[in-house]
């Protein structure tokens, strides 16, 4: 049985182990209950000596939703077991890791049930893209990607419906799922693991997978937990040590691997449960700290090697902690008082609206969930692929949402009118530089940034706090081309009234469908780059929201994108102080055809006898270097005449100061609130 700390959080059913997909702590069947286990009923009516004369009731009761006693994320999909011992799952099913008896493309909306698997199970576990569930007898089911092996029933063959893994129809005790392996843990303490094998994550003392279970070389007793992740697994002893193996898991200063298990240095007690992430692993001590170590690979300079596979205490988890659940690339904890806290990168932060009440928690690829004390299931992060439930049409929430557990709610259309108009004065920043509402079809790139002529430059739509309005749409006129500056639409500014300003941010909020949106929208079905964001700051709003999908926001699209202030309001080309120059070497571009030949479109010579392209540098946009880009001002961007006429060049080839190298060169304007 996974080892755990006792806490104080009560719940219509206990809950004995945390399973953290994609990379899990280990699941145990709990012990036969001696009181049949608390489930959900219908209120009864008043109570009357003539009960038995009341006739049957012309309807039936309403349908019975199982309390949830465990939950388990996978990658992209969850999975929770009831208190009667069912299974039910949503998310992504298209290796059949719902276990429904089929595959399938598109969303399901909520929870369905597992096929054969509406009762006799006590715990679940889910891998990358597969699932498992333990019996109340001790056997073991497996369904959803077999590639590797890891459903354990001696083929790779996928399989939709629970298939029984070879040789553990009884004896097992708890079982971890994880990327593209599995391991069990039998009543004798000892550990059996089967599926994807290179680094020796089967611990086995091979690197060969394995379609049916093999044994854990030295480890035949002596094991209360076990954690899948990655490529590695880790076992927690009945001592309270770690022992792991896998990929990044080796002790050795020669060696990142290891196929048999090795002590954790600086672990050897004092643990109380373990949790395993793609290359990480955590612990839980004893006095209710979280410590995380791995992966052992080469490290920067001044580090030795077996330094990586130290434990370090995750700062502000000293104490207080009762259990732990790793993701592929966050961490949540959950507190003896029934509180959230997850992290990243950076420190552990409290999840909004989980400050209590919780009895378990399970994180999968970019998700979260919660069991309630209730018995219901929040989840947050992506919702691509419906692993939040797809209660809603949003695709990624950064708050918890419910989960129908029932399996009959269908989520509104991605294309139903939002409501919610706001009433009276819509409060706002008055600033010049003050971000009201804007549109911004991003990321903005010049010309060749990714492939060929794409050019889009700069947000569509900017309301400032002061009634400055500066966009760009296709009722402007297309300069002239004049050899060899391609030059592209151009900003236009206007100054609306307060009035004005209210009808657009009523519009934006309420029929425009800000006020209600969801903070991002997309689609798996759908292969695009870029989208569109939205961002309001007014009436108590602050918020952004992302577009890359199917939306309820066309209106709004439309409204923003071609916007028109009126005949009544004056317009004119927006001139700015400052531009973006941004230069990109083109000659690769050029000999395979994405840009034009210099020759037929021309070329100018380097116009800056100050600047160096070394001096365009680049930026960050979001995660990603860009190309080089540099501010210019209004002095550098009016040579060759490239501000003239709105200062949107599209594309100009500069030579370069060698005389011989050919660059892109694009130039757009910045905008008033943007940085230096």
């Amino acid at each position: 049985m996974a080892g755990t700390t006792s806490r104080s959080v009560t719940a219509l059913l206990t809950v004995i182990v945390i399973v953290a997909g994609c990379s899990t702590s280990s699941t145990s069947a709990p012990p036969p209950p001696t009181a049949p286990l608390a489930t959900a009923t219908p209120p009864a009516g008043p109570a009357s000596s003539a009960a038995a004369n009341v006739p049957p009731p012309t309807s039936p009761p309403p349908a019975v939703v199982p309390v949830i006693g465990r939950i388990a994320a996978g990658y992209e999909f969850t999975c929770a077991l009831t208190s009667i011992g069912g299974v039910k799952c949503w998310g992504d099913n298209r290796l059949g890791q719902l276990g429904t008896g089929t595959t399938s493309e598109t969303v399901i909306p909520g929870a369905v049930d597992v096929s054969g698997l509406a009762s006799g199970v006590g715990a679940i576990a889910a891998g990358g893209f597969h699932t498992c569930a333990l019996t109340n007898g001790g056997g073991v089911k497996c369904w959803g990607s077999n590639e590797y092996g890891q459903l354990g029933n001696g083929t790779t063959i996928n399989s939709s419906g629970p298939v029984d893994v070879a040789g553990l129809s009884n004896g097992v005790t708890a079982i971890s799922a994880g990327w593209g392996h599995t391991c069990a843990l039998t009543s004798d303490g000892g550990v059996k693991c089967w599926g994807q094998n290179p680094f020796g994550g089967l611990g086995d003392g091979t690197n060969t997978d394995s379609s049916v279970p093999v044994d854990v070389s030295g480890l035949a007793s002596g094991v209360s937990a076990i954690a899948a992740g990655g490529l590695h697994t880790c076992a927690l002893t009945r001592t309270g040590g770690v022992t792991c193996w896998g990929d990044g898991q080796s002790d050795d200063a020669d060696l990142l691997n290891t196929n048999v298990p090795v002590g954790v240095p600086g672990l050897s007690s004092g643990v109380t449960s373990i949790s395993a992430t793609m290359d990480q692993t955590c612990a839980l001590t004893s006095v209710g700290g979280v410590t995380c170590w791995g992966p052992n690979y080469a490290p920067p300079p001044g580090e030795t090697l077996p330094d990586r596979f130290v434990s370090i205490d995750v700062s502000g988890l000293a104490s207080g902690v009762a259990a732990i659940a790793m993701g592929e690339t966050n961490v949540c904890a959950l507190t003896n008082g029934g509180g959230v806290a997850c992290w990243g990168d950076n420190v552990p932060v409290d999840v909004a609206g989980l400050a209590d009440g919780v009895a378990a928690i399970a994180v999968g690829g970019m998700h979260a969930c919660a069991l309630t004390n209730g018995g219901g299931v929040k989840c947050w992060g992506s919702n691509v692929f419906g692993q939040l439930g797809n209660v809603m049409k949003c695709s990624s929430s950064s708050v918890p949402v419910d989960v129908p557990l029932d399996g009959g709610l269908n989520p509104p259309p991605a294309t139903s009118e939002p409501t919610g108009a706001p009433i009276g004065r819509i409060e706002h920043a008055t600033g010049p530089t003050d971000v009201v509402l804007r549109f911004n079809y991003g990321p903005d790139l010049a010309v060749s940034e990714l492939t060929g002529e794409y050019f889009e430059p700069g947000p569509e739509f900017t309301l400032y706090g002061d009634g400055t309005v500066i966009f760009r749409n296709e009722r402007a006129r297309l300069p002239a081309a004049a050899r060899p500056i391609v030059r592209a639409r151009p900003f236009t500014i206007a100054h609306v009234e307060e009035d004005q300003i209210q009808s657009l941010l009523r519009f934006a909020i309420g029929e425009g469908g800000l006020g209600v949106a969801c903070e991002r929208y997309e689609s798996q079905d759908i292969d695009r780059f870029g989208s569109s964001v939205f961002t309001v700051h007014a009436g108590g709003l602050d918020k952004r929201v992302e577009v890359a999908g199917p939306s309820p926001l066309g209106a709004l699209v439309d409204r923003l994108g071609n916007f028109d202030p009126g005949a009544s309001i004056p317009t004119q080309v927006w001139v700015p102080e400052r531009y973006w120059g941004n230069l990109l070497e083109a000659g690769a571009a050029i000999e395979i055809g994405l840009l034009p030949d210099p020759g037929v479109a021309g070329s100018a010579r380097w116009p800056w006898p100050g600047l160096e392209p070394g001096d365009f540098v680049g930026r960050d946009e979001g995660g990603w270097s860009g190309n080089p880009r540099r501010i210019m001002s209004a002095d550098e961007a009016a040579v060759l005449g490239l501000s003239d006429n709105g200062g949107v060049v599209k594309r100009i080839y500069l030579r370069g100061p060698d005389g011989k190298t050919i660059y892109s060169f694009s130039l757009w304007p910045m905008l008033p609130d943007e940085p230096n």
